[in-house]
């Protein structure tokens, strides 16, 4: 068993957004996505990779296949592989996203 504590790995880039592993096991790859007001990640999708987006604090815009939808706190949200999806933090605050990626294809 592991255990991190999000605080303890909240690193915001001035730059551009963030991502933050936390752990990676098998098929099973986790992370926080992390946003200053106004950073974006581009529309695009995976062939292999199935993803949960649940956000953990603030707000802002998810495209999925070129259809916006706000997202705050508490909100989980479903990508299946192959659907094209996008981040844009369009608030005044910070915006902390849990990604769960779980591939869809194996290794050999």
């Amino acid at each position: 068993m592991k255990k991190i504590n999000i605080d303890d790995i909240l690193d915001f880039a001035a730059d551009k957004s963030a991502r933050k592993a936390i752990f990676k096991e098998g098929q099973l790859d986790t992370g926080l996505l992390l946003y200053t007001p106004g950073q974006t990640t581009p529309d695009h999708k995976h062939s292999d990779i199935d993803e949960v987006f649940y956000v953990i604090s603030g707000e802002g815009t998810i495209t999925i296949n070129n259809e916006e939808m706000h997202v705050k706190e508490k909100d989980i949200i479903f990508s299946p592989n192959g659907e094209t999806h996008g981040f844009n933090n369009t608030s005044s605050d910070n915006w902390v996203v849990l990604q769960i990626k779980i591939e869809t294809s194996k290794k050999n």
